[in-house]
């Protein structure tokens, strides 16, 4: 039984700005598919107010009409303006009851003939004004922490000599109505703006000094104290003082030290931009030698500063800063975490030479050897080395032994970055050495945190070599599992996408796709941007691999990406996800209304290093092939084809698992026209390596296999093996939940029985077919298949 649940959420658009969270979360309920409706609140329009004040007053609404136009002009409709302002003319007797006439009574030229103010505010503050000093005190010092303050905090301050009378100004306030408890455990304001008015209770030239004080207070009393986050808060008034406090020599050092903690829980709590800003501040009050005398600081908070300013997009600012630590640093152990971060940002701006460039040359520092070129015979003969000692090794003994050494495993580290940048430019073979340069340390010396990423890479160049999938599954299923040993929460992202990129054509995409959705969030949370747009690249292609979103809301989320990377700025990924948008574009509608002025990258075809050519390739079979344009599609597929067997792919057997079957359709088509024995010799080979295939991806081939074999038996008169077969191809395709391929086996049904002169059995697989394609999304092949069926309707068969 399904259930239901209604979600209501709410916000001041004055309050929030266009990249706010709120905004994030409403455009991921649309590309969901979740009905959301939008309700915009404006101020009550006079007739409306009208009727309020006529039920308040309990009198005929005409009677009311020019009180009711006085309030419109003076509070825009506002409810809490109306309210108050209403208040205020009872509490100054403009509005008040005659017990002569029985009723409210009021002069509207006396009130307007009064100097009252168009600005509620003001009401407020003169209010406020004549309040008692305690619950002014109260009300200031609410003010300074926003509009709701831990009932702790103000307990802390309860205790201290300057803030003894806010116990009293508290309960004064509540009683006034200017402020409430929430179940929460705070203090709130009951309106935003009876805080404005509040904080307008300190003068300008005073709130620094008022903010200080407050911050002084509470880090004197908490000092020391496991205060949670009430850190932040301490952190935030105090720093609002910071001119007095570099007027203090021995107060900086331990400010500074509150800045750090406060910015290391911000960071922890993935609030990277409010982390920065606490560590600019901690950076500003040190002295200018205090690289010499506050080193350890110096360092810890240079990293840490540099760490927040990536995930928060300022990339030079981190490059800068890293730049810095590492002209600083005294040893080559206390730079190493400056140089990964930094081969990291170059590599999220494009600049992947100088990442590789960057890893290469401090892992030369640290003793290991990195050549230029590799013979693909020396590549060849280290992966079967290194498989052999790793089915050697791994075992409990091995798994319970811990890489002790420090730098150690940052070399481990850097082997992993490093063959990730050069992925872009780098030749296969070269990759493949170093990758088990990488895993064989781990082999050698024991396992650490960055072991896993070494094996899923190792994984990558088994599968990519072809020699044995099985093998290849099952040392990555085993990564992941070390990687469950580790608190490797901030690597996850990256361990998934990995792992998807070596096996993902073994598992099932659907839950691939939701997964790396799922990456995506958290590489973004963690501060790793770039893994994060892979994670997304990734997540498109098993979607459009399977079906296994609706092509209009898949198109909806790739352009929300694309939104998101006006922001975050990863150059690498967004021709990735620009490739999949035009794919999923030309499905649509041929781009006919879906597409967008956004070029797609290509970059230079003859250049065999780049590779985004197995991407680009791999799309162009797909779109081609759905489009029906054979001759392109056999040309896309044969370039991908020569790119493997020259060893140039980096995707190797995934990617090419995608091209086979609809290359395999496509020489089926031509065989259907003139029969060739060549042609026919190619499909056969196919269908043999895909029957080797599905003992490893049942879910992902096995209906692939059965459409291919059904078209060869079509093409063999063998009628009842034919229909079983088909029969059977769309039974697994909608046992995968591959919506488009049970469509195709549908509509390839409906031509074969149409060609056998079984018109009714050929309209019903037409009609299956269609209702899949328009489940599916794709207007392209929605319009294909009714001209099929309309030509049924034109001959009588309906």
């Amino acid at each position: 039984m399904g259930s239901c649940m209604f979600f209501v959420g709410t916000y001041r658009d004055n309050e929030v700005n266009a990249d706010h969270a709120v905004f994030h979360l409403i455009n991921k309920l649309e590309i969901s598919n979740v009905p959301t409706t939008k309700v915009s609140l404006t101020g009550l329009d006079q007739e409306d107010l009208n009727t309020m004040i006529s039920d308040s007053l309990c009198l005929y609404p005409r009677i009311c009409t020019s009180l009711s136009t006085a309030v419109i002009q003076k509070t825009k409709g506002n409810p809490f303006f109306v309210l108050e302002f209403i208040k205020s003319l009872k509490s100054r007797d403009l509005l008040k009851y005659n017990f002569h006439q029985k009723r409210w009574t009021w002069d509207e030229d006396i009130i307007r003939a009064e100097e009252i103010t168009d600005n509620v505010l003001h009401l407020l503050a003169s209010k406020m004004n004549g309040l008692s000093d305690n619950v002014q005190l109260l009300l200031k010092v609410m003010a300074c922490f926003g509009t709701r303050t831990s009932e702790s905090v103000i307990g802390y301050l309860m205790d201290s000599v300057e803030y003894f009378g806010l116990r009293d100004g508290l309960e004064r306030a509540i009683n006034d109505g200017f402020v409430e408890k929430s179940r929460e455990g705070t203090v709130n304001f009951v309106h935003d703006k009876v805080r404005e008015a509040a904080y307008d209770l300190i003068p300008d030239s005073e709130r620094k000094q008022f903010h200080y004080n407050l911050g002084k207070v509470l880090h004197s009393i908490c000092d020391g104290n496991d205060v949670g986050d009430t850190i932040l808060v301490i952190a935030t008034q105090i720093n609002h003082g910071r001119d007095f406090i570099l007027k203090d020599d021995e107060l900086c050092l331990p400010i500074v030290k509150l800045n750090m903690s406060a910015g290391k829980m911000s960071i922890d709590s993935c609030r990277h931009k409010t982390a920065y800003a606490y560590l600019e501040v901690a950076s500003s009050l040190l002295p200018n030698d205090h690289w010499e005398s506050h080193y350890d600081i110096s360092l810890r908070l240079g990293f840490m500063m540099a760490s927040a300013a990536n995930s928060s997009c300022k990339y030079n600012d981190a490059e800068m800063i890293l730049r810095r630590i590492l002209k600083e640093a005294r040893c080559t152990k206390d730079k190493l975490p400056s140089y990964f971060l930094l081969s990291q940002i170059l590599q999220a701006q494009g600049k992947v030479v100088d990442a590789y460039s960057t890893c290469s040359s401090i892992l030369t520092q640290l003793g290991e050897t990195i050549p230029e070129t590799v013979e693909p015979v020396e590549a060849v003969a280290t992966i079967r080395e290194t498989l052999r000692k790793y089915d050697e090794v791994y075992g409990d003994d091995w798994l319970g032994k811990k890489m002790e050494d420090y730098t150690l495993r940052y070399v481990v580290r850097f082997y992993a970055q490093m063959n990730t940048s050069a992925f872009f430019f780098k030749v296969p073979h070269i990759i493949s050495y170093f990758v088990c340069k990488a895993v064989e340390l781990s082999l050698n010396n024991g396992v650490c945190q960055h072991t896993p990423l070494s094996l899923l890479q190792l994984a990558n160049v088994v599968i990519r070599s072809g020699s044995n999938a099985s093998f290849a599954h099952r040392i990555a299923k085993n990564a992941m599992t070390l990687s469950e040993r580790f608190d490797s929460t901030d690597q996850m992202a990256e361990l998934n996408l990995t792992f998807y990129n070596a096996v993902g054509h073994l598992e099932c995409f659907q839950l691939g796709a939701q997964r790396l959705r799922v990456c995506f969030e958290s590489a973004l949370s963690s501060g790793n941007a770039n893994i994060g747009f892979f994670c997304a690249v990734q997540s498109f292609n098993f979607s459009i691999f399977s079906g296994e979103k609706e092509l209009g809301s898949l198109l909806k989320e790739i352009d929300y990406y694309l939104h998101l990377l006006e922001t975050y700025k990863s150059e690498v990924s967004k021709k990735y996800i620009l490739c999949s948008r035009v794919t999923v574009s030309l499905l649509i509608d041929k781009g006919e209304e879906t597409s967008t002025e956004a070029k797609e990258y290509q970059g230079d075809l003859s250049d065999p290093g780049n590779t985004f050519l197995d991407t680009y390739y791999c799309h162009q079979v797909l779109r081609n092939f759905w489009l029906g344009y054979g001759e392109r599609c056999r040309h896309f597929a044969q370039k991908a084809f020569d790119r493997i067997q020259q060893g140039m792919s980096f995707h190797g057997t995934f990617l090419l698992h995608i091209i086979k079957i609809f290359y395999a359709l496509n020489l089926i088509d031509m065989l259907k026209k003139k029969l060739n024995p060549t042609r026919q010799k190619e499909v056969e080979e196919i269908i043999e390596s895909m029957k080797v295939t599905v003992t490893l991806a049942d879910s992902n081939i096995r209906n692939k296999l059965e459409l291919l074999q059904a078209e060869m038996h079509g093409l063999g008169a063998r009628h009842q093996r034919a229909v079983a077969l088909y029969n059977a191809s769309i039974a697994s395709a909608k046992k995968s939940k591959f919506i488009h391929e049970q469509g195709l086996a549908c509509e390839r049904a409906g031509f074969y029985h149409k060609r056998m002169g079984y018109s009714r059995d050929a309209l019903v697989y037409f009609q299956q077919a269609h209702a899949c394609y328009k489940e599916w999304g794709s207007i392209v092949k929605i319009d294909a298949i009714q001209r099929e069926l309309d030509v049924f309707v034109s001959n009588g068969n309906d």
